[in-house]
């Protein structure tokens, strides 16, 4: 065997690795971060704020992305079974969902950019868009656009000889460069671009809060400087991982009616399959760049562990019920006699974290009262 050969199967073999085992651990990663996620954005203290809106909808589109096209991606290219081959409709679909919500992905993170530098700034009138209601209707209507936008692919994607893919000539060229650039060019220019003007606004904010008396300004200044940091990290992870993928499918279709050798296509396959692993990372390993950016995001992991913990950890035989203090104590002063404390319990109260916030510990005997 000669040296050339022997580098060529070195070659396929390094591609063997990522299309196999590397991809499976990004899709491990991706189930605990995504799920991860969602729990933390749902949350109380971050569901009722319109950036947290657009990371929750990022993290949906991402789900699509991990669960189905990671998974057929692993199937095509690490063990040579693409039920697209078989499948005309499945062909189509699945090119369909992978272009749009990728897409989706980026852009919802756009409008988070967007979002903050509105939050972020002194005009009222632009502190208005920064709000639930606009947030719902932003996030459906960019989610109709990027449907009908990638409408194009359910019609010219077919699975000729054996392999899905788009229709040679003109289009091919089209759906890449528009890969390139609705995915790989414009929505990292936009992130950095309002990521820099909303740094900008919060070093304004920052002259301004400490001359306020209130907490409560001081506050909600403190959380949205934790979610434009969040945000910078998050835009500069999707521009280092989103390009790679995109310039290699397009110098791929530019360059594919060329003579190339065995080494080389060994070459160019080992780069298109880093650069596709690379641009799953986008996607998967969110949850990992917000924690280790975003102290409010740890904030509420945390809380979130210790919730868990707490719950499977509670005595079973313990019938705990959350009723506001105020309810308790107007009790208590009525009906005082008949109120009955149980020490464990009680004790438990003061040197354990309540199971919900203002409530109270009762026993079965103080539920009747």
């Amino acid at each position: 065997m000669s040296a050339n050969d022997l580098l060529v199967n070195t070659l396929n073999l390094v591609y063997e690795v990522f299309a196999r085992y590397i991809s499976i651990i990004l899709f491990g990663f991706g189930f605990i971060g995504l799920t991860l996620n969602t729990l933390v954005f749902t949350r109380k203290a971050l569901r009722q704020n319109s950036c947290t809106r657009y990371f929750l909808a990022s993290t949906i589109a991402n789900y699509l992305v991990v669960y189905f096209i990671l998974p057929s991606r692993i199937l095509s290219d690490g063990f040579n079974v693409d039920p697209g081959t078989y499948s005309l409709g499945y062909c189509k679909f699945r090119f369909y969902i992978y272009f749009t919500f990728k897409s989706l992905s980026s852009w919802f993170i756009v409008l988070a950019s967007i979002d903050r530098f509105m939050c972020s700034s002194r005009s009222f009138k632009c502190r208005q868009f920064s709000r639930l209601s606009v947030a719902r209707n932003t996030i459906v209507i960019t989610t109709i656009i990027c449907l009908l936008f990638y409408s194009h692919i359910l019609i010219f994607y077919d699975n000729r000889n054996g392999i899905c893919d788009s229709l040679k000539g003109i289009y091919q060229i089209f759906n890449d460069v528009c890969y390139l650039v609705g995915y790989s060019v414009i929505p990292p220019i936009l992130m950095s671009l309002f990521g820099v003007l909303t740094i900008y606004n919060v070093r304004r904010l920052r002259l301004v809060a400490p001359k306020t008396k209130g907490s409560r300004v001081v506050v909600i200044t403190n959380k949205n400087q934790q979610l434009a940091l969040m945000l910078l990290f998050q835009v500069i992870f999707i521009s280092l991982t989103s390009v790679p993928h995109a310039t290699q499918k397009l110098y791929k279709t530019l360059t594919s009616s060329f003579v190339k050798s065995d080494l080389l296509r060994a070459q160019e396959n080992l780069y298109a399959e880093i650069a596709r692993v690379i641009s799953f990372v986008n996607h998967t390993c969110s949850f990992y760049i917000l924690t280790l950016s975003s102290k409010t995001f740890r904030t509420e992991l945390v809380k979130l562990f210790e919730e868990t913990k707490r719950y499977f950890t509670m005595p079973r035989n313990t019938t705990v019920i959350c009723i506001p203090l105020k309810s308790i104590q107007r009790k208590r002063t009525t009906t005082h006699h008949q109120v009955v404390y149980s020490a464990e319990i009680v004790s438990d109260y003061y040197f354990r974290p309540s199971p919900c916030l203002g409530s109270r510990i009762l026993t079965r005997s103080e539920e009747n009262v």
